[in-house]
């Protein structure tokens, strides 16, 4: 999927001004092109967490990682962005998330992923019923004795826009979303 990915970038910005590709934990689908994106974009670093780093990514990757500390902040110029660290929150040792500070998008990842292709791209309707629809046919989330915490910890950020992986990009109170999700995630 490189190709469309790509020139779906260049339709908003030159591929090679990109200076970092993140993602939230290391899958195929979410940097399974990272060298590929590292070599046409020749000033850009991978973009994640320490553990990923540490385990995966400056390993795989052309380039070193730019690793971020929970909580710690980057400057993108007009847009900064923060990490959240995330372990086995909903799957991986090295998962986190950013998120964009001044319009409160977090980049959630596979939390709230809803199966198929017929989704808004934008929508103020319910996404969790769908995303747990699909979570309950696949159980993919860790289910780890720190997940009401850490998903506390997101909701605090108190995000107005959760752009999702998988699906639509949901716009509201994003923390009353995500304390519903640690409801049905909780036994």
């Amino acid at each position: 999927m490189f190709p469309l990915v790509r020139e779906a970038v260049a339709s908003v910005l030159p591929v090679e001004r990109l200076r970092y590709i993140g993602f939230s934990h290391v899958e195929a689908d979410e940097c399974g092109s990272l060298n590929e994106w590292l070599a046409v974009a020749p000033e850009s670093s991978p973009l994640c967490g320490k553990v990923a780093a540490l385990v995966s990514i400056d390993d795989m990757a052309d380039r070193p990682a730019r690793a971020l500390t929970d909580g710690e902040t980057l400057s993108l110029g007009k847009h900064t962005m923060r990490w959240f660290d995330t372990p086995h929150l909903p799957h991986a040792w090295e998962c986190g998330f950013l998120m964009e500070e001044q319009t409160r998008t977090l980049l959630c990842g596979d939390l709230f992923t809803q199966g198929g292709a017929e989704h808004a791209a934008i929508t103020e309707s319910d996404i969790l019923g769908p995303s747990e629809a699909f979570r309950h046919a696949m159980d993919y989330y860790a289910h780890t004795q720190n997940t009401r915490a850490i998903l506390e910890k997101l909701a605090s950020a108190e995000p107005t826009t959760l752009a999702c992986m998988h699906g639509s990009t949901w716009k509201g109170d994003g923390a009353k979303l995500l304390r519903a999700l640690a409801d049905e995630l909780s036994p």
